[in-house]
């Protein structure tokens, strides 16, 4: 008996004769015969197979008529059942790898198909990096009906850090205030929590992301303060759901405290990059305005030094005298050394490049965007009051680069004021007690002097917090939209010195004081040289001065209500106004050139 080793990988050899391939081909279609049936007694079962030195027909089943000579291998019936038991195993495994792999082709062509489909992050001119900076602000609470007293003692934390309200006077509803001793909560009626919404008023932005890394997920706590116990509600926004970090655009969440209808919930606005002040402009631009106003009121400071300067114009003038007696020739050169001191004042008030007027009234804005130094001015003076100024890192940062540049600003402001002052000193050398002096008095010293610039000190104070300034912006803002604002004394100074008193409907009915003046002078000096000095010390730089500072104080005045958000629109009645100015104070300058040639 043969013992046959079959396995997956071997061939079956077989022997025939060559003379007997003719006859088992010719007979191809009577020799199949089932593997199951009983094998003919004079043949032999052959199963032919491909052979690597014989080309023949393979996978197919022949019953052979050779002889008693044909090969004696693989009668048995054991050696055909082995055969068919591999290639059942065959059959079976391709039976079930098939139809995996086809749910594997399908499944990698599916992903590839949804990866396809989710749209990459577009691309943003910021960048990744300016996207990766959140700026979140909590605005309202919703159906917070877990805060169950009549009157609620409201405040918010985000992370148990005190996030609401920062200025009490400012953020707590108009009849209810605050309570307590800390004064850092609200009283909030129950009705404006349960089932409606209730809005944080000047709420802050909080930066996230850049250098800081996030938590998982942020904290929101609603804290009502009781005698007993406090009542207190905590929503979380996780991560996940509103960090995104490519997405460069402002979108608008809400968190629940539950996942049920009805349960309390916030309202979460969600920016990108840096935490910006409230007026939204860029800091270079702000802080450079603000060095404009200051280098403005420096040049006129410096100018009306200039102005009135008479020592070497004296010295000059008698040094000509005694050379030339002729009348006509002596004036050409008294008011020819004069002019210089004139031209420098001018100059630096209304005709010079960078004069006082044109940085302030005459700028052109860039792209209708507030941009001039008297835009950055107000600006300036509107983030001082604003509740998004404080208790921010970054808008600290910046408002103290604003103190700055105002005590810059403050201390031309006193340079001006001495000089006014200096000029009061020379008007009481002529007279006493007279009327024109008193009215000036009045209008300069006490008004604009003392009652409104002590009103503005008072609000600009750096060492101000930010509920302690509140009481001083409101009465700033009084006196600014009042009868003596700074608008209204600029109309009745220009009436004193104007030259054809068109502007303001005014006339020339105030145009004696501009005479006074000249009359005293001519009066009190035997030179014309003298009468000129005296006239430039006194009248001249004091009314210069004074419409100076009152132009200056218009452009950072506070008009309208607090809620008004002034800063971020221009305003085409402030400006017709402004430029009015502007061309009334280049007026009176020339009207002061013309006087002094009275002055012989």
């Amino acid at each position: 008996m043969v013992n046959h080793n079959l396995s997956l990988g071997n061939r079956m050899r077989i022997k025939y004769n060559r003379e007997d391939v003719p006859d088992l081909i010719s007979n191809e279609s009577t020799s199949s015969t089932a593997f199951d049936q009983e094998p003919a007694a004079t043949g032999v079962q052959t199963v032919v197979v491909h052979h690597p030195t014989h080309t023949v027909i393979a996978n197919e089943t022949r019953v052979s008529t050779a002889g008693p000579g044909a090969d004696e291998e693989c009668q048995k019936r054991p050696c055909l059942r082995a055969w068919l038991t591999i290639l059942s195993i065959i059959g079976s495994v391709a039976i079930v790898l098939i139809p995996v792999l086809i749910l594997r082709s399908a499944s990698s062509s599916e992903v590839q198909q949804v990866e396809a489909s989710i749209p990459s992050p577009a691309p943003t001119a910021l960048g990744d990096e300016e996207c990766g900076k959140k700026r979140i602000k909590i605005t309202e609470i919703c159906n917070a009906s877990g805060l169950d007293d009549e009157l609620v003692e409201l405040k918010v934390l985000v992370n148990d850090q005190h996030y609401w309200p920062k200025q009490v006077e400012s953020d707590c509803l108009e009849g209810y205030g605050s309570y307590g001793y800390d004064r850092n909560t609200c009283l909030v009626p129950n009705s404006s929590l349960d089932g409606s919404c209730f809005t944080l008023r000047n709420s802050i932005e909080l930066l996230f992301g850049g250098d800081d890394t996030i938590d998982e997920q942020i904290k929101v706590t609603l804290h009502d303060t009781d005698f007993f116990w406090d009542d207190i509600i905590e929503i979380f926004a996780p991560k996940r759901d509103w960090y995104l970090p490519n997405l460069c655009e402002k979108r608008e969440f809400e968190f629940a405290e539950q996942l049920y209808d009805g349960s309390a919930k916030i309202k979460m606005v969600v920016d990108f990059g840096e935490v910006q002040n409230p007026c939204g402009v860029e800091e270079d631009a702000l802080l450079s305005g603000l060095n404009d106003a200051a280098t403005a009121l420096e040049n006129v400071q410096l100018g009306l030094l200039e102005y009135a300067r008479g020592t070497e114009v004296g010295q000059k003038y008698r040094h000509l005298q005694r050379q030339r007696q002729a009348t006509t020739q002596r004036r050409r050169l008294i008011f020819s050394l004069l002019a210089t001191g004139f031209r420098v004042m001018a100059g630096a008030v209304s005709t010079g490049g960078r004069s006082f007027i044109k940085l302030f009234t005459r700028q052109t804005r860039v792209g209708n965007a507030l941009s001039t130094t008297a835009d950055m001015a107000t600006i300036g003076s509107i983030l001082l009051g604003s509740p998004n100024s404080y208790n921010n890192n970054n808008n600290e940062a910046l408002l103290e680069k604003v103190f700055d540049r105002f005590d810059q600003i403050d201390n031309q402001l006193d340079n001006i004021q001495a000089q006014i002052k200096d000029g009061f000193e020379e008007i009481k050398l002529a007279i006493e007690e007279e009327f024109a002096e008193q009215k000036l008095d009045e209008w300069i010293t006490f008004r604009l002097g003392v009652k409104l610039r002590e009103e503005y000190l008072g609000y600009t104070d750096r060492s101000h917090t930010g509920s302690s300034r509140v009481s001083h912006e409101e009465t700033f803002r009084q006196t600014c939209n009042g009868d003596h604002s700074p608008y209204n004394i600029f109309q009745v100074l220009y009436s004193y010195s104007c030259l054809d008193c068109q502007r303001f409907s005014s006339g020339k009915a105030q145009q004696y004081f501009l005479d006074t003046y000249v009359n005293l002078a001519s009066a009190n000096f035997e030179t014309p040289v003298e009468r000129v000095l005296w006239f430039r010390r006194s009248f001249g730089t004091v009314i210069i001065g004074a419409l100076t500072e009152a132009i200056y104080f218009y452009s950072v005045c506070l008009y309208g209500t607090k809620d008004d958000g002034q800063c971020g629109v221009a305003d085409p009645v402030w400006d017709t106004r402004l430029a009015e100015m502007g061309d009334a104070l280049e007026e009176v300058v020339t009207s002061l050139g013309e006087a002094e040639t009275r002055l012989e």
